[in-house]
């Protein structure tokens, strides 16, 4: 009977550890590796602001109330977050904390944004439903995937990977530019402005652009999907790739205009050596 007892006492004083590590504002040593979470009220950061000098970072919804911050990682040093006025702050540096980590960002689903700011200097950028006013998301070797996102402007950068934005809603300026990537969006921009040196630009658009827009590549082609829209002036001007209109029912080569309808909003798009290809959904 006494080492029954003692079984059950060991069993739960075990449980009871593990209760604890998975509790917010804890942390967690496995082998080399650290977690630690922090909980934050929703209602105290009308702002995000993530910087990480090596590392990736999630940002998705959860059923949560609060806002949940969870980091990992791989060398022992874990990044500072905390509330720095109504901006909720989370940051590594070049030579100290956090050059290994992972930090997931989980917002409950009425969270919104003033400002949202997520950066990283070697790693990937997932963002899932982010909802806000502003959005800018900087990589300088990683790839960046946004999922349903809704915001009234976007800038997105990448030095050498590919942006990937899927049922994007952004109803202001949205900037897309990488130096060795493809960018591929879908959903709806009211004004565009997108560049890339050597990588693809392919956009799936549920609306037509309101405002004159821009597409531009060194080395890539441009396909651009549109629906049954009032009409646009397509000006083009590339090197070595010809140009299809397909609302246009036109073909081209070299610099020039393509007008559909009413000319309404201009579209610019510019390739060195890429095609160039307009298609009705």
């Amino acid at each position: 009977m006494k080492h029954f007892f003692m079984i059950v006492v060991c069993l739960f004083a075990a449980f009871m550890v593990v209760s604890c590590v998975s509790t917010p504002d804890s942390s967690e040593n496995t082998g080399d590796t650290i977690e630690q979470s922090w909980m934050f009220s929703a209602s105290d950061a009308d702002s995000v602001d993530i910087r990480l000098y090596s590392g990736s970072v999630e940002v998705r919804l959860w059923n949560g109330q609060d806002i949940c911050v969870i980091a990992e990682s791989a060398d022992g040093k874990l990044p500072s977050c905390y509330i720095n006025g109504s901006t909720l702050l989370c940051k590594t540096n070049k030579g100290g904390e956090g050059r290994r980590c992972k930090v997931t960002l989980l917002v409950p689903e009425s969270f919104f944004a003033e400002e949202w700011k997520i950066c990283t200097d070697t790693g990937r950028i997932d963002a899932s439903q982010l909802w806000g006013e502003s959005c800018e998301i900087t990589t300088v070797s990683g790839q960046i995937q946004l999922i349903k996102c809704e915001v009234q402007d976007i800038e997105v950068n990448s030095v050498s990977g590919k942006i990937q934005a899927e049922d994007l809603v952004c109803s202001g300026n949205g900037d897309f530019s990488t130096t060795s990537g493809r960018i591929e969006v879908s959903g709806y921009i009211g004004q565009a402005d997108v560049s890339t040196v050597s990588g693809a630009v392919e956009f799936d658009m549920a609306y037509l652009f309101a405002g004159d827009s821009c597409i531009s590549t060194l080395s890539g082609s441009i396909k651009l999907t549109l629906p049954e829209n009032d009409g646009y002036t397509l000006k083009y001007d590339t090197l070595s790739g010809a140009v299809r209109d397909g609302f246009a029912s036109f073909q081209g080569k070299g610099s020039g205009t393509s007008v559909y309808k009413n000319g309404g909003v201009t579209i610019e798009v510019e390739t060195l050596s890429g095609a160039v290809t307009i298609i009705p959904r």
